[in-house]
């Protein structure tokens, strides 16, 4: 009788521990709200919690991996990005936060089959055809980086990221006017655009027009972009 009743207890017990412990969505806000704050370290312990009652939660293991990710833990975060990819693979967040990761670690290649198979799933996300576009860019694939942004541009036509990265490119493949033109749209969407400022620069010389193309430089150089003083060095000082 005294074994039945300690078993029966330890079942009530067992009843009232599961009842006072925090849902599965109740630790996601949690999580989330450690992550609005940068509370990093403490998301990461919290989606813990969250994966042991659902190691398949691709959403809360994405969202980890991110954490990860903002403390510049790298590889773990690229491990943890994976395990969100094997659950489903249909989840394009993941593979584009592990081909950042991938990035930022210098693995380009990886990082752009990551990057290549999100458009392929996910064909309208703008932030994909600006990373790629960046990486082309790096290895002077001036057409294919050309044809990115111009297509995110498409999509999303008020951000001048994509008009900087689209003037600096037709400024590398000869096209100073059109060049002109794009990165004089980047300042429009963003007046203080310290960099739009130095391309800008870098295109009017190109055009033989020094006068402009140094007050643009002066411009950058009062918002402390980096490569102005060499810039003015260069083609202003007489």
């Amino acid at each position: 009788m005294k074994l039945k009743t300690s078993v029966l207890f330890a079942f009530i017990l067992s009843i009232i521990v599961m009842s006072c412990s925090p849902s599965e969505e109740e630790l996601v806000a949690e999580a989330r709200s450690f992550m609005e704050t940068e509370s990093y370290s403490e998301a990461i312990r919290v989606y813990n919690q969250v994966l042991e009652k659902n190691p398949r939660n691709y959403a809360a293991l994405n969202a980890k991996g991110v954490a990860l990710l903002r403390l510049g833990e790298l590889e773990e975060s690229i491990k943890v990005f994976t395990d969100g990819i094997n659950t489903d693979t249909t989840n394009y967040r993941a593979f584009f936060n592990r081909g950042n990761a991938y990035r930022i670690l210098g693995k380009d290649n990886e990082a752009m089959l990551d990057y290549d198979y999100v458009i392929q799933i996910q064909p309208n996300l703008v932030d994909a055809y600006i990373n790629r576009g960046a990486m082309l860019f790096k290895y002077k694939e001036f057409d294919r980086a050309l044809f990115d942004f111009q297509f995110a541009l498409e999509i999303q036509p008020e951000n001048a990221l994509l008009y900087l990265n689209k003037g600096k490119t037709e400024l590398r493949i000869n096209n100073p006017e059109d060049a002109l033109f794009d990165l004089k749209k980047a300042l429009e969407k963003k007046p203080d655009y310290a960099e739009a400022y130095y391309w800008l620069g870098l295109a009017e010389l190109a055009q033989d027009n020094q006068p402009q193309g140094c007050e643009y430089l002066l411009s950058a150089q009062s918002l402390n972009f980096e490569g102005a003083n060499e810039a003015i060095a260069q083609n202003c000082v007489q």
